[in-house]
């Protein structure tokens, strides 16, 4: 899924889990016999420990460290392994490496690890989650032909390597942020072995990070373990000499095991859990991520029968009272969403989703407008996550409007695999965030062919111009207003529905100090606390 991909998407909302074994290491347990620092935290079943096959993953993120990232200490964008990001045009871009840096066997980081991972991360016949990362680069068409013929190269003809400690990069069109897309895992580099023997990499991977892999024991638990040559500043790494990632399916076995003692750090805490954390564990157990990042949102695909008319779906977000379900469901824990994009990025415009108004009345008119809807709307969405506020929103959708609604759970990998091979029956309730902060981290997925359009596979000439304008100019202000004009675009035609900005928790122990980058917690910035 694409950047965030997020579909990263459902599957971020998804990031939650049961216990698979019953030794932790939390609380209770953080000191290892020679005074190791030892810190756990709540993981999924990882689908790879290589970041371009999983770019959202919280082990990715500890083990690699990228060319840009923001520092915790000071909530910038920086330069990590890279030394400078330059641009005059922001098309054509120098990437200059620092010096001497290595990966955890010793092998030198040069830009040919740059260059020949992204090329292999690139290249769709390879399946990496990470390929829509470079839809952007000069070459990307020739490695995913559409007329599903072999690609004629395996090098992404826009990456130029100069030398060992220089790149150049060439896009299809400017882009001012594309130093942020260099702080995203799908752009890591790879050692020589992952080429020369890529089933021995993907179990036992290396890569340049402040933690090293250790072992995985599967449906059981992740280590990693504090590298010493890391090269980077402490506002990039965390305190911990090791982490370990405990295995769950469901978030409420994480709770209970943090409730014990034996689980120290858990991240998208949903919001009926909050209260009831607040009295078992306390105040402080609470850590709130400020800056909103993520919403919940109603897809729809543009090829399911019934639901193509841009009527019907505003009707359908019209019947939902989302002011009712965030003070009462949600507790307070929660705001109701007005527009594609989250308040906090600067092409943010109140009321811009005039439709996100609760109507009950005026859902009804809409729908006959439309010509009615006959048949039963699908609702496919994670099962594993927010099980009562999809039910509460089929809810208020069917006895508003009057329509047959279903609910069609399933697993996060699943509902992935429906969503890419355009299986989708229905629309899709699911949660999306940034991989760093920008508008275009949202609108994108509305562009023909963009970073997670797979979804709704929503197409509109008008809207590509815009966003193509946007994503080049090297102006903020006008840049926001470019995103800003899109969107009003594609709300006309509604393929997306958004319905909550949720009040970001995550649960530590005493001894994580919790932090968080880009909008979201990240396990391996916690600084140990005991």
């Amino acid at each position: 899924m694409s950047k965030k991909k997020m579909l990263a998407v459902a599957a971020a909302s998804a990031a939650f889990m049961l216990a698979a074994s019953g030794c932790a290491a939390g609380t209770g347990n953080n000191a290892g016999a020679e005074g190791e620092k030892k810190l756990s935290f709540q993981l999924t079943e990882p689908k790879s420990l290589v970041p371009h096959e999983d770019p959202g993953s919280q082990v990715a993120m500890a083990t690699c460290a990228n060319l840009m990232e923001v520092n915790t200490e000071t909530q910038k964008l920086e330069p990590l392994a890279a030394k400078s990001v330059t641009s005059k045009d922001a098309k054509t871009w120098k990437i200059q490496l620092q010096d001497g840096w290595t990966f955890q066997d010793g092998a030198p980081v040069t830009a040919n690890s740059f260059a020949d991972a992204w090329s292999k991360t690139a290249t769709g016949s390879n399946a990496w989650q990470g390929n829509g990362y470079f839809a952007t680069f000069v070459g990307y068409k020739d490695l995913n032909p559409t007329d599903g013929s072999k690609p004629k190269t395996d090098k992404l003809s826009g990456v130029k390597v100069i030398d060992e400690n220089n790149l150049e990069v060439t896009l299809t069109a400017a882009n001012a942020d594309f130093p942020k897309l260099l702080s995203t895992s799908a752009l890591c580099p790879l050692p020589e072995q992952a080429f020369s023997d890529p089933k021995g990499y993907e179990a036992n991977p290396i890569s340049n990070g402040p933690y090293k892999f250790a072992s995985w024991n599967h449906n059981v638990e992740v280590v990693l373990e504090k590298w010493d040559g890391f090269k980077g500043a402490a506002g990039f790494s965390g305190g911990a000499d090791k982490l370990v990632g405990q295995i769950y399916t469901a978030v409420d076995a994480a709770y209970t095991d943090m409730t014990a003692g034996n689980l120290d750090m858990i991240r998208n805490v949903p919001a009926t859990m909050v209260s009831k954390a607040k009295s078992q564990l306390g105040e402080e157990s609470l850590y709130e991520v400020k800056t909103g990042s993520k919403q919940y949102t109603l897809q729809i695909p543009g090829y399911v029968k019934g639901l193509e008319s841009p009527d019907l779906r505003k009707a359908i977000s019209m019947s939902i009272d989302r002011e009712s379900i965030a003070k009462s469901l949600l507790q307070g824990y929660a705001t109701s969403s007005d527009s594609l994009v989250p308040p906090s990025l600067d092409s943010y415009k109140a009321g811009s989703c005039e439709s996100c108004t609760f109507d009950a009345a005026g859902a009804k008119a809409l729908l006959a407008k439309a010509g009615g809807f006959d048949g039963t709307l699908i609702i496919e969405h994670n099962s594993t996550a927010d099980q009562q506020l999809v039910q509460a929103i089929s809810k208020q959708i069917q006895d508003n409007l009057g329509i047959k609604v279903q609910l069609k759970p399933m697993m996060g990998t699943e509902l992935e695999a429906r969503r890419n091979g355009k299986k989708l029956e229905g629309a899709v309730f699911g949660l999306w965030g940034w991989s760093y902060k920008s508008s275009d981290q949202y609108l994108s997925q509305y562009e023909t062919g963009g970073d997670g359009n797979v979804t709704t596979g929503y197409s509109n000439p008008a809207v590509d111009k815009l966003m193509v304008a946007a994503r080049g100019e090297q102006d903020e202000a006008k840049s926001a207003g470019l995103y800003a004009d899109a969107e009003a675009l594609i709300m006309k035609d509604m393929p997306s529905i958004p319905l909550f900005i949720p009040t970001d928790f995550g649960l530590r122990s005493k001894c994580a100090a919790m932090n968080d980058s880009q909008g979201d917690l990240q396990f391996y910035r916690a600084g140990y606390g005991c």
